[in-house]
């Protein structure tokens, strides 16, 4: 999997740009009008760094882009909703900005989200089911919380099958993680998992 490409942006559209890598391969990165307002904003364009998600079919491959964590991962969880691909959850994410997104789920605020191009009422009615409580903002001005889950999204799973809910389940993991960060950097993804999971359970059971 691709997580990132680094080098110099030579173009920049709405939905697409192109980065030229030391190496002398340039990629076309698909993106969001709100990515590329903040990649046409970087002060230095020659070591830029655009986080990837490769989208590989049968008959073509397709490498999108993003100016942050936490937009890759909306990128992500919209597919999950039945009936959005990778290109309509790009399109979404070029309506409406990630912290908007997430506090009009927080809100159920289906009015605001059916006016995205690309949602309209049925979807927004089903990402407010699906997406309410995975995709959380820490408070109302924080930023959101998207590197967590990503990285632990079996565990949070296993928290909530057991009742407790998500945004709970990822405010504690956050606190856990930040607490027990130096010891989490020794571990593998795995162990890091193992050694989680009774810290998180045993703070959320309190």
């Amino acid at each position: 999997m691709i997580n990132s490409i680094t080098g110099r942006i030579t173009k920049i559209a709405p939905d697409y740009a192109y980065i030229l890598l030391p190496s002398g391969v340039e990629y076309r990165v698909e993106i969001s009008s709100n990515a590329s307002a903040v990649f046409s904003s970087l002060p230095d364009k020659e070591n830029a760094r655009i986080l990837c998600y490769l989208q590989h079919r049968e008959d073509a491959m397709t490498l999108f882009g993003f100016s942050s964590e936490e937009e890759r991962f909306c990128f992500e969880q919209l597919q999950t909703v039945p009936g959005i691909g990778a290109r309509q959850a790009l399109r979404i994410l070029s309506g409406i900005t990630v912290q908007n997104l997430i506090r009009s789920l927080d809100a159920q605020d289906v009015k605001t989200l059916a006016k995205v191009p690309g949602i309209g009422p049925k979807t927004a009615q089903k990402l407010v089911l699906q997406l309410r409580n995975v995709l959380v903002l820490e408070d109302d001005e924080a930023e959101p919380k998207a590197e967590t889950p990503s990285q632990f999204r079996d565990l949070i799973d296993s928290l909530a099958e057991m009742g407790f809910e998500r945004k709970q389940i990822v405010r504690t993991l956050s606190e856990v993680m930040s607490e027990n960060s130096l010891i989490i950097q020794g571990k593998d993804a795995r162990e890091a998992e193992s050694f989680l999971f009774p810290l998180v359970l045993r703070r959320l059971s309190r």
